[in-house]
């Protein structure tokens, strides 16, 4: 799931695709973000926004063309920032870095959450559980340390980002080509028929939430129940 800015929804739209942009953690690199399972990237919301300022999220439906550059199993950009340092410590991010293969990522979420709803649900498996199936290899202290962190209660520096798969792409994404599964954005885009219009011919679910004075936190909320709304059909 990606994340944009309702500012940039048109573009997208117009371009049909999810385009590649300067990367601030890898640094020369043109990159695409995503997370697995739910939309964790927060846009800046304003004071009573509009609706061009709130955001639009972009399902892609899973596709063997479709290779990761890279898979961490949290927001990279929160390692690279020292947001989680005080909680595991100052690991070289490399540490974490997973495969892009889908099963050994099904087997990762497996181990630290259970299953996928209690992924979903950023439940992990306790720390104790975890350390008990380590025993005595000290060398797996990433794998204490993630779990760790995914046990870490959310605060003003750690948030859902910190538990979900983040999967990078050194590629646009196209959106015209059956890629595209549902799209989440405000109810006042498709008033514009042409938009509409854009919109039925990707073929692509569309999902709405009303523009109303809302904390931004009850927006996201509202995006969480469209997002489990597609993961149950």
């Amino acid at each position: 799931m990606h994340t944009a800015n309702g500012e940039d929804f048109l573009s997208i739209l117009n371009d049909q695709k999810i385009k590649t942009s300067n990367c601030k953690v890898f640094h020369a690199e043109k990159l695409v973000y995503f997370f697995l399972g739910r939309p964790a990237y927060k846009t800046s919301l304003v004071p009573d926004p509009s609706f061009w300022q709130l955001p639009a999220i972009f399902i892609l439906r899973r596709h063997p063309e479709l290779t990761p550059k890279r898979v961490f199993p949290f927001d990279s950009g929160g390692m690279a920032e020292e947001r989680y340092q005080k909680v595991i410590g100052k690991i070289q991010l490399q540490n974490f870095q997973l495969s892009g293969e889908l099963d050994q990522i099904s087997k990762a979420i497996s181990y630290y959450f259970g299953d996928q709803e209690r992924y979903l649900a950023a439940r992990a498996t306790p720390y104790d559980e975890i350390a008990h199936r380590i025993g005595e290899n000290v060398s797996s202290f990433s794998t204490l340390a993630l779990s760790k962190l995914y046990n870490h209660q959310f605060n003003e520096v750690i948030d859902d980002r910190a538990k979900l798969f983040e999967f990078q792409f050194d590629q646009d994404i196209d959106i015209s080509n059956g890629n595209l599964r549902a799209v989440i954005i405000c109810r006042e885009w498709i008033r514009d028929a042409k938009i509409k219009e854009q919109l039925d011919q990707i073929e692509c679910k569309v999902l709405t939430y009303p523009l109303f004075p809302l904390q931004s936190s009850n927006y996201y909320s509202k995006i969480y129940e469209l997002t489990m709304q597609v993961h149950d059909e």
